[in-house]
């Protein structure tokens, strides 16, 4: 595990030197960072703030796929195999993030297979939580999407505190319903209800999960009452 971490925090420290070379690129809340229909000008590296990676329906439904935190890497599927960029990537909150050219950063990591490595662990780990997301969009009803959904918020952008899990950025309803794929009202309807059975909790923007254990067994349950 030990041997893990250092791998870790090593490719870490080589792609940061790497990005230390271009400069700083500030978004605000709300800013496009890609587009689906342009083709991504670099590979950018997320260094503060949330960023969120979505599609957008032929209806114009929109549905989030995944929330990038630092430090993270985007888009590499088309960075490592040039397969066209079909997303939009939007800053979620105030960003930073540093951009590279894709040549330079094909370059710097086609002969580091530890690099290579590390890029395609955190590729798979968020390839089989996508998984587990679409599982609960097609079998699940939407109580249980909005608990899939604050289980993956709690786990991601969680800290500890002494009363459970806090989250420090408050996901608004609409981020909840279009990480979930549905209504915004429904959304709020269902985040009401886990509020009053006490598993969350808002403290000024942030999100107290004070039951992680319980919110998990509510998700596994058979049946769930309203």
């Amino acid at each position: 595990m030990l041997t893990k971490v250092n791998s870790h925090l090593n490719t870490k420290k080589e792609f940061e030197t790497f990005y230390n070379q271009f400069a700083i690129r500030k978004y605000k809340k709300g800013e496009m960072l890609i587009r689906a229909d342009d083709d991504p000008q670099g590979i950018f590296c997320l260094t503060k703030g949330y960023a969120r990676q979505y599609t957008i329906s032929k209806a114009g439904f929109e549905l989030t796929l995944h929330i990038l935190k630092p430090i993270s890497y985007f888009p590499m599927v088309w960075a490592i195999n040039g397969t066209p960029n079909i997303y939009f990537f939007e800053a979620l909150t105030a960003v930073e993030v540093g951009r590279a050219p894709r040549d330079q950063v094909v370059n710097f990591i086609k002969d580091k297979p530890t690099v290579i490595f590390e890029l395609m662990s955190e590729l798979l780990e968020d390839y089989a939580e996508t998984l587990t997301r679409v599982e609960h969009l097609v079998f699940s009803d939407a109580h249980r999407r909005v608990i899939s959904v604050l289980l993956y918020i709690a786990k991601h952008f969680g800290k500890d505190h002494k009363r459970g899990i806090i989250v420090h950025h408050r996901f608004t309803q609409q981020d909840i319903a279009t990480l979930v794929g549905i209504a915004r009202e429904t959304a709020n309807n269902e985040m009401v209800k886990l509020e009053k059975k006490g598993f969350i909790t808002y403290i000024n923007h942030s999100i107290l999960f004070e039951n992680i254990h319980e919110l998990n067994t509510e998700l596994t349950s058979t049946h769930t009452k309203s």
